[in-house]
């Protein structure tokens, strides 16, 4: 995956870099699991990696969002507009 470097820190960068390779091996072993006839290790490791993919969304999220200080910036200056 390619970003756009201007505005993106790296550690977000990064963060998202993770989310994809997380979510395409939750994607492989999904299906090693479901052609394997769903062995419990495999349907285990599957669920493993789902709660993988959840906090590595989650921190990615995080790392997106505004930060409060600009945001309480930005309101301040609305109000003086």
């Amino acid at each position: 995956l390619r970003f756009a470097q201007s505005s993106l820190p790296s550690t977000c960068s990064a963060m998202l870099h993770g989310l994809g390779v997380v979510a395409w091996g939750q994607v492989t072993l999904g299906v090693t699991t479901l052609l394997n006839l769903v062995p419990v290790p495999l349907a285990s490791a599957h669920q493993a990696g789902a709660l993988s993919l959840m906090s590595v969304t989650l921190a990615a999220l995080h790392c997106l969002r505004p930060a409060r200080i600009a945001g309480v910036a930005v309101a301040k200056r609305c109000q003086t507009l």
